[in-house]
């Protein structure tokens, strides 16, 4: 079997992985240490990244993790943080030895199809975001506990594990 695993690196991100059938295996909300602006707990990401893996059996295993940048406005230590934490995912995938690409936002959303958007519309594109993951993976949890609304960074990230689905095969 072939696992895709997408990553939204943000703050509120999260991991979800997918079959080559488009059949959501596993998804786990960005895990944090010391509450939720904390640091990446890297160790549950990579127990989570392993147990994923092994579903392929003798399989392949692919990922895709979404590129960060820095937006107008955002502060110097938010944009520290997100570059640590995406250079700790990049680790792990290096560390077991997963194949995977770094799209940016703009190239996984066009190769979907999804409109684009300015940054004024960016909650339209989150919206946008949840409305393809509930066409494309109707049996995906997106308000997993006790949300009130999807979780968008879970959004995203089948979004990028679709996009890696579509490329990496």
């Amino acid at each position: 079997m072939m696992i895709f695993v997408g990553v939204d690196p943000g703050l509120s991100g999260a991991l979800v992985a997918i079959s080559e059938a488009g059949k959501i295996e596993g998804q786990l909300i960005m895990p944090r240490l010391s509450g939720s602006k904390g640091p990446l707990d890297t160790r549950t990401i990579l127990s989570w990244l392993l147990e994923m893996k092994s579903l392929t059996g003798s399989g392949s295993f692919f990922g895709a993790i979404e590129r960060v940048s820095t937006r107008p406005g955002q502060g110097a230590m938010s944009t520290l943080t997100t570059g640590v934490n995406w250079g700790r995912l990049d680790a792990l995938f290096i560390a077991i030895g997963v194949r995977y690409e770094t799209p940016t936002p703009q190239q996984w959303k066009r190769t979907l199809g999804l409109p684009k958007r300015s940054g004024k519309e960016r909650a339209q594109g989150k919206i946008d975001a949840v409305e393809m993951v509930s066409r494309l993976f109707p049996e995906m949890d997106l308000m997993p506990g006790r949300r009130r609304v999807p979780h968008d960074g879970l959004a995203d990230a089948a979004l990028v594990a679709e996009y890696a689905r579509r490329k990496l095969r």
